[in-house]
């Protein structure tokens, strides 16, 4: 027993037992006035408690000092509600729930014993875990408390379809689905179609947070999730609002496709350890910042911008599944065209594989590009070519994203102009890259 109680794992409970209840205890420090009994030593000592109770019981294998610990935290949690609702008369019961809680979150690190070579167990992260956010909910308050009271009821609904959506579907959908030789990535799709509902639930609360704003806001954050899907939700809303604000929209567009690159660089950035084709990627980059800036100052200059606010929220849910099912279905039948030409890793199947996959997802062929040339580096002009081409077809394929989203020509004429432009530069830079000039 002494061999037991003398190891550094004691140690290691005996601090976080108390730490996982001092997190807790520092948020109701901070609030701490005449009726609070509780703070940073109550809680951190009342988590010790339960974890000492729970290792001492183990390692003696006598449940009466666990019994003890228990006994003692129910008297202190019966104390604090008592004193809280009739001696006092306030009202809710945060403190005492998160005092009783702080008491199980120390005898889960009590309980658990970490792996040989491992500092934490499973138990004691998890315990952690919870302790941080407790800590971040209650530290939260009146942001929370503030977004319940601005809430709708539709929004609340629209909230809670996605995340049956993402909660009990997720589990369920098989990773690939063989289809003859070829394996179909199902759930990339499903993922695709899941983000595509979060991109316009998020276009939705930008918009609404921020007013006209706001869709610039989308534009550049959707795009570091997935441009494709980004561009498909704006042209979608744009319709919705009546064709209103055509020049914005395509600027939010156009801030996509930086986001677009920017993402791309980082993943060339993190794959590519020689940083070659992160530097020959720089060019492309600052080609569309360029652009997008001076776009930017044109549209503050422009006459299309009406007087008053003018996105006016008139959806009716705040995301829709059939734009999400539409590009779902586009993915799905790319990427099956995609896998057929890139069976083969050589510098050919390199290039198919770019003109294909940069109708659905730039970012996969930059980073399977990069990953092909840290294989076999002599397929650098390859991978380079493959990842500046499927740049420039992730540009210029939101001319069709919007075009099946919306027919009429005003929005279309001004996303062509702007991705014809771009992605002539950034050819004239592929020609130039391929006769060895640069």
């Amino acid at each position: 027993m002494q061999e037991l109680l003398l190891t550094s794992d004691l140690i290691v409970k005996a601090l976080l037992g108390f730490v996982v209840g001092a997190l807790i205890g520092l948020e109701r420090q901070k609030k701490m006035d005449n009726e609070r009994v509780a703070g940073v030593r109550s809680f951190g000592l009342h988590s010790l408690l339960g974890a000492m109770s729970v290792y001492i019981s183990e390692i003696t294998a006598n449940p009466v000092i666990l019994i003890y610990g228990v006994s003692i935290s129910i008297l202190l949690v019966a104390a604090q509600v008592y004193w809280k609702l009739f001696r006092r008369m306030g009202k809710g019961l945060t403190t005492p729930l998160v005092f009783a809680l702080v008491f199980v979150l120390g005898a889960l690190v009590g309980f658990d014993t970490p792996p040989d070579g491992q500092m934490f167990g499973t138990l004691q992260i998890f315990a952690m875990a919870v302790s941080f956010l407790v800590f971040l909910i209650l530290g939260f308050k009146d942001e929370l408390a503030h977004a319940v009271d601005v809430i709708s009821r539709e929004e609340m609904i629209s909230a809670v379809e996605l995340a049956v959506i993402i909660l009990f579907l997720w589990p369920l959908i098989p990773q690939t689905v063989q289809l003859g030789v070829i394996e179909f990535p199902a759930f990339q799709t499903y993922f695709l179609i899941v983000l595509l509902l979060v991109v316009s639930f998020g276009n939705y609360l930008l918009v609404k947070k921020f007013k006209d704003r706001g869709i610039y806001f989308f534009g550049l954050f959707g795009g570091l999730a997935n441009s494709e899907a980004a561009v498909s939700s704006l042209t979608d809303f744009y319709v919705k609002e009546e064709r209103k604000g055509a020049s914005r929209i395509a600027l939010s567009i156009n801030l996509a496709n930086v986001a677009m690159v920017l993402r791309n660089g980082l993943l060339l950035l993190i794959i590519d350890r020689t940083l070659l084709l992160f530097r020959l990627y720089l060019i492309p980059i600052t080609i569309l910042i360029v652009i997008s800036m001076i776009r930017m100052i044109t549209e503050n200059k422009s006459d299309d911008i009406p007087e008053g606010q003018l996105f006016t929220i008139k959806l009716v849910s705040p995301f829709e599944f059939g734009p999400a099912l539409r590009f779902g279905a586009i993915f799905s039948g790319v990427v099956l065209i995609q896998l057929f030409f890139a069976q083969s890793l050589s510098g050919t199947g390199l290039i198919i594989a770019a003109l294909i996959g940069g109708f659905v997802s730039a970012g996969a062929v930059v980073a399977s590009s990069a990953a092909v040339f840290m294989i076999d580096p002599t397929l650098y002009p390859e991978a380079a070519m493959a990842i500046i081409i499927a740049t420039i077809i992730s540009v210029l394929n939101k001319m069709i994203y919007v075009y099946l989203a919306d027919r009429e020509t005003r929005l279309l004429k001004i996303v062509a102009r702007d991705s014809l432009i771009i992605g002539s530069v950034i050819t004239l830079y592929l020609i130039l890259f391929a006769l060895g000039l640069i």
